[in-house]
Formats: structure tokens, C-alpha cells, sequence
């Protein structure tokens, strides 16, 4: 966000004085041709016509070579022009005329301050505060300065003492707000809020807060945030796309898309915006809109690799598995550490009934990423895919050492144990599936197999039923159930 490094000039102090022929120095209250002239300067200087004012003060300052007041408003000039040397000397001539006057130390700072000698400028903002403590603009400055150059304490301290002065200066909380920001401390948050009392229509303020709560994941006061800016001016693209983060996080993907849509119009160029635009389509199920989202994002980017990843995944959900193969390899090469393109690359081998090179894959996303549950768990399916349980069981054992958790390895090593007749091991494997998720009906369902095998038939009829109250046309359960409620009704028939 945009705002000012320094503080203004200065001159509206002396401006004041002059308008009623004082200062801090005296004029001849006769015709003057350097009164005049001086305020000739002065009404361009107010006019903005800058150049004629260098001339006016020029001109004054020939009529009366000694006098602070010309050289001050001569030197201020002729930096806004660009002319750092003649201001210095202009300012520096100033200070030797009256040494007590903190506005031409402050002055003499930014004219310093221009040509890049940080520390001459910070002397002269000291000096003007030496002169005068409750002089705001030098205070401002010298905060910006010690914020220019990472200094942050001496920064915050500086701008703690700026607002004792003018508690309500909007600029300041802003420039305090951005140097907290860049130091990483969340106190960000308070100067930006506080700009904001003092001036609710600022976008650029709302805009930052938006980023700012988004960071925090405060998504309702992001969206509010946000909302405020593109109220005052509906085209910033900060926004748009903050907005969507906020509303794509609140699980509102199609107002999201809206948002992400508007900044890739406002701005063709925004990675960001065609990116999150990716995301968002797929959040909506549709894979071809999201495609083409990351095929507009890379051409932007072309070799980002979550991009390249995202829009295989997007192929690979179309059953274009060959295509999505391509990009996954291309995610690879711009991002050998990128693990999920890697799995994915092997998941879309698999697809794409290529079941050695997908084999080759997952072996070689375990040796890359040995830590991955997902991996093993991963390699362990497409053993089972192919009846080979006895390496099966390994991976999947390896998966739940990483993820103990892990609802899809605990149901086939379940199934593996049963296959195997090892049932107690079976049921340990289904029970600890369905404290993960109670609701997976495959391990309610497989859970009811084990027991009624183990002939604990009254749980095994409980297993079944539950899967039915949560899917009633899950076939195997639904089979499973009345085939063992009638035994159990013949049972008792014949008991």
C-alpha cells in the first residue's frame, strides 16, 4: 500500500507566518522589491507552480542575501524540484543565519534524506527535535527513517512518541502499522484499526486490514474489511482476491470465484487471481472450468509446480489421465520436492493402466519421501490392487507407524488380517478405522464380516445395521444384514 516516506515540508509553518509580513524575522514594512518577490514565491509555491516560485525566492534572496526565512523556503523548493545540492546549501546557509530554527534542521534532513546519506538525515531530524521536542514533523520522519533501515525499536519508539503528539495523525498509524507489519509483529493489526477510526474511507487501509485478519484467520472481519474498500473504490485487485481467500475459506467457493474472476479482469496479468480461480472451480466439482484456470494461470507462471500439479489433478478428475500424466512430470521438473505431485503422477500411471510404471513410481516416492504415510500408503494399494498381500501388509503397517490414524490403511490391513484368517488382528485393524470415522461404512460393514466369522453374530447384525443407517444402499451391507437376520430368526425359530 502506498504512503508517504516523509512527512511534508514544512514550509505551511513559515507559510503562516508570512502571510501576516513576520516570521521569525522582521521585514521592512516599506515597499520591499525582495518582499515582493517573496511573496510572489509564496502564492506559486501554494499554487503548485514550483519552478516560479525557485524564481520568486531566488529573486528575494538577491534583494535580501541573509535572511533564514527566503533560505528555507528556497532550499524546501528547490528539493521538491529535484535540485538536492542548492537545497543543502540553501539550508545549511539557513542554520548558520539562525541556529535555533528546528524547521530548517528538519528540511536540511530530507534534503539528505534524498541523496540517500540516512545517517546525515538522521542527525539533522535529532537536531530539529533538540531545538523543539514537540516538533511532530521531524519526530514522523525520524521514525520513517529508523523504520527505513530495519531499526525497528528505536522505529516504534519513535513512532510511539509521534503519536503523543498527535494522537490522531492518520498517516502515522499507517507508517507504524506498515513498519510493525515488516517486522512481523502482530501489533500491525491495532495502528492499521486505528487508521481506520480516523479515516473509514481509506481503501488501501481496509484493504491491508482484509490481508491482515485473513492472516489471522479472522475470515468474517477479513470479508467486512475488504467489503469497506471495494465500497469506496469496487477495481482493486488486493481486494478482490483477499476477499475471495476470506470467502473461499468460509466455504463459499462460488462467491470466491466471483471475486477471483473480477481481479483477473481488472488485472490479466494476476497469477493469483487465475490460480485461485483454479482452486475455487474444483472446490465446485468443475474440473473443466478449473483447468482452464491453470492453463490461463501458467501462462502466466508457466513453470510453477503447483500449478502444473493443479492442473493435472484437474485432467486426472476427467479421466484425461494421460494428459494429467504429462503435467505431473512437468511439476516434477520444476519441483523435485513437491511430494503430492509425485504421488499423483503414480495415482494417474495407475489410471492410465500403466501398472509397472506406476509400481516403479510409488517404490520411488517411498525412497524420495520414506516419511510419507501417503506414499506407503499408497504403494500398499496397488499391491493389494494386484492380490499381492504379502508386501501389502508392509506398507500398509509402515503407513499406520507414520499416521496412526490413517482410516484406509487400518481397513485393508483389516482386510489382509481376514484374508489371512488372523480375524483378532482383523478387528483391531476395523475397530481402530471407525475411531477415525465411525461413519465409514466399508469398515462397519467388514467389521460385521470378522465378528459373525469369529460367530459373535448378535455385534456383527449391530455392524451391519449401523452402515445401513448411514448409507441404506450400501449393497454388501444391506446383504450382509438380512442374510444374517434371517439366520438368526431361523435360530431362534428352531431353538
Amino acid at each position: 500500500m502506498g504512503h508517504r516516506n516523509l512527512r511534508g515540508w514544512s514550509v505551511a509553518l513559515v507559510a503562516a507566518a508570512i502571510i501576516v509580513l513576520g516570521s521569525r524575522h522582521t521585514w521592512a514594512q516599506e515597499t520591499d522589491a525582495g518582499l515582493a518577490s517573496f511573496n510572489q514565491g509564496v502564492q506559486c509555491y501554494e499554487g503548485g507552480q514550483l519552478a516560479e516560485a525557485r524564481d520568486a525566492f531566488t529573486a528575494a534572496l538577491e534583494a535580501r542575501p541573509d535572511d533564514p526565512t527566503i533560505l528555507v523556503w528556497l532550499g524546501s523548493v528547490s528539493l521538491q524540484l529535484g535540485d538536492t545540492e542548492a537545497a543543502i546549501a540553501n539550508l545549511r546557509r539557513s542554520i548558520e543565519l539562525d541556529p535555533d530554527y528546528a524547521v530548517s534542521y528538519n528540511n536540511l534532513g530530507n534534503a539528505y534524506l534524498a541523496t540517500g546519506d540516512l545517517a546525515a538525515a538522521g542527525e539533522q531530524y535529532q537536531a530539529a527535535l533538540a531545538k523543539d521536542p514537540e516538533y511532530f514533523d521531524a519526530q514522523y520522519n525520524l521514525a520513517n527513517l529508523y523504520a527505513r533501515q530495519a531499526q525497528y525499536e528505536q522505529a516504534f519508539n519513535a513512532y510511539n512518541r509521534a503519536l503523543e503528539i498527535r494522537p490522531d495523525d492518520f498517516e502515522t498509524h499507517v507508517s507504524f502499522g506498515h513498519a510493525l507489519r515488516k517486522a512481523g509483529d502482530p501489533k500491525a493489526l491495532r495502528e492499521f484499526e486505528a487508521a481506520r477510526e480516523i479515516n473509514p474511507q481509506d481503501a488501501n487501509v481496509q484493504t491491508i486490514l482484509g490481508t491482515l485478519f485473513v492472516k489471522a484467520g479472522e475470515w468474517d472481519s477479513a470479508v467486512a474489511a475488504y467489503e469497506a474498500a471495494l465500497a469506496v473504490n469496487a477495481d482493486i485487485v488486493e481486494a478482490h482476491i483477499g476477499l475471495g481467500l476470506a470467502l473461499y475459506n468460509k466455504g463459499q467457493a462460488a462467491d470466491a470465484a466471483t471475486h477471483w474472476t473480477r481481479a483477473a479482469e481488472l488485472d490479466p496479468t494476476s497469477f493469483a487471481a487465475r490460480y485461485n480461480q483454479g482452486l475455487a472451480y474444483e472446490a465446485l466439482g468443475d474440473c473443466a472450468q478449473a483447468a482452464t484456470a491453470y492453463e490461463s494461470a501458467l501462462q502466466i507462471r508457466p513453470d510453477d509446480a503447483n500449478t502444473l500439479n493443479n492442473l493435472g489433478s484437474a485432467l486426472h478428475a476427467q479421466k484425461r489421465s494421460a494428459e494429467a500424466v504429462d503435467y505431473f512430470r512437468r511439476a516434477i521438473a520444476a519441483n523435485p520436492a513437491l511430494q503430492v505431485a509425485h504421488i499423483n503422477l503414480a495415482l494417474a500411471l495407475e489410471a492410465g493402466e500403466q501398472p509397472q510404471e506406476a509400481l516403479a513410481q510409488w517404490q520411488d516416492v517411498t525412497t524420495r519421501f520414506p516419511d510419507s504415510a501417503a506414499a506407503h500408503c499408497g504403494l500398499g494399494n496397488l499391491y493389494y490392487a494386484q492380490k499381492d498381500y504379502e508386501r501389502a501388509l508392509p506398507a500398509y503397517l509402515r503407513c499406520l507407524e507414520l499416521e496412526p490414524a490413517n482410516l484406509e490403511a487400518h481397513n485393508n490391513a483389516g482386510l489382509i488380517y481376514f484374508r489371512q484368517n488372523e480375524l483378532a488382528e482383523a478387528v483391531v485393524h476395523f475397530r481402530a478405522a471407525l475411531e477415525t470415522n465411525p461413519n465409514y461404512v466399508y469398515a462397519l460393514n467388514n467389521l460385521g464380516v470378522a465378528l459373525e466369522k469369529q460367530d459373535n453374530l448378535t455385534e456383527a447384525l449391530e455392524q451391519y445395521r449401523k452402515a445401513l443407517e448411514i448409507d441404506p444402499e450400501y449393497a454388501p451391507a444391506k446383504s450382509n444384514f438380512e442374510r444374517l437376520q434371517n439366520k438368526l430368526g431361523e435360530a431362534a425359530a428352531t431353538g
